[in-house]
């Protein structure tokens, strides 16, 4: 499936860009489509649903769950640009999107909504308005397949490698038998990773399948639907994540082809490795400390200031951290005129970083 990476830099959603989207960034793409509000946020923002094709197929898909995951967002527009440039690709289609599920979150910039709930904890309760108007889009809609669309964090690796992508075909109960649902969805899973190796080798992982009936994906698969977490992770230094946007995008379409053409992979699924906590933002090798050379991680905490977001290094670990791998690796070798008498001083790291520029800045 070449057409969308060759279509992808021209779709108008292409001036969606950096880590911050909020509802007011997405607004006037969704005028574009056939849109229908299907209820508020905590804080009265608008939760909205855009319906694109009427071919007999039903997708439900949602974004932005977690306020602070915008990636899917992103690359979910550019699929749904696509979508309407390619009318023969979408004839099998009806996809129903909620592209933003939780606009207090993306304007706070955190995982919860405005009640501190994370609504992808809140499937047997139900206690928050967002996660109510889902369910009522997932009961009229009565989707074929739900895609519940997320970013992971920077610290996932598979196999030695970071981890760009990584999937989950959810169980449907605690058992973890292999339903009808959960195979259909292993085999979509199977056919993108089939794709995604000819372009991100050894870069894709699985998610572990522990059941959680809070979880919507659980709760939506012991239904009887068929349902797919998609997790879009780090790519090098790429902390906007335009590089991961793209392959996500491309995973979509995929995800639909394989619907579309019957070209299910269930046998594929459980040869995808499990996604790790392998890696670190930064690791900074031969730091001089109490006369040994040690290394050391740093982890980026996001921090909202003034609409932007600011990536600040803090300490992770330090010691002997040969099995870890980073995004970004430094070897000082010898470093003169920094005092490393507590490697724990907020103000050593503040001035470490400083030293080799490490703050990192989201468009």
């Amino acid at each position: 499936m070449n057409s969308f990476l060759q279509q992808q830099s021209i779709l108008k959603s292409q001036i969606l860009e950096g880590r911050y989207v909020t509802y007011s960034k997405i607004e006037t793409f969704l005028s574009d489509f056939d849109l229908m509000q299907v209820g508020t946020s905590v804080k009265g923002l608008p939760i909205n649903a855009l319906t694109i094709g009427n071919g007999p197929i039903r997708i439900l898909m949602w974004s932005q769950m977690h306020g602070n995951e915008a990636t899917s967002t992103k690359g979910i527009m550019d699929v749904m640009y696509f979508l309407k440039a390619n009318a023969a690709f979408l004839a099998p289609f009806t996809i129903q999107l909620l592209p933003m599920l939780n606009p207090d979150g993306a304007a706070a910039y955190t995982r919860v909504n405005a009640n501190g709930v994370d609504l992808n904890r809140d499937a047997k309760q139900q206690s928050q308005s967002e996660t109510h108007a889902l369910f009522e889009v997932y009961d009229a809609f009565q989707p074929d397949y739900c895609f519940n669309l997320h970013d992971q964090r920077t610290i996932f690796g598979v196999n030695g490698s970071p981890c760009i992508l990584s999937y989950l075909s959810p169980a449907a109960d605690a058992n973890k038998l292999i339903t009808e649902s959960r195979k259909q969805a292993m085999g979509i899973i199977g056919h993108m990773n089939e794709r995604l190796q000819q372009h991100l080798s050894n870069q894709v992982g699985r998610y572990d399948d522990t059941y959680n009936p809070n979880c919507v994906g659980d709760c939506f698969q012991s239904k009887g639907t068929p349902t797919i977490l998609f997790e879009c992770g780090q790519s090098g230094e790429d902390y906007d994540r335009e590089v991961t946007r793209k392959w996500f995008s491309f995973s979509v379409v995929e995800a639909l082809q394989c619907i579309a053409n019957n070209s299910f992979k269930p046998s594929v699924y459980h040869s995808i490795p499990e996604v790790e906590k392998s890696y670190s933002d930064i690791l900074i090798h031969n730091v001089p400390y109490q006369g040994a050379q040690i290394s050391m991680a740093l982890n980026y905490k996001e921090k909202l200031i003034s609409n932007r977001i600011v990536f600040e290094p803090t300490l992770y670990s330090k010691g002997d951290l040969s099995r870890l791998n980073a995004h970004k690796i430094i070897d000082l070798n010898n470093l003169d005129g920094l005092s490393l008498d507590d490697l724990d001083d907020i103000a050593f790291i503040k001035k470490l970083s400083n030293m080799l520029d490490l703050t990192h800045y989201s468009h």
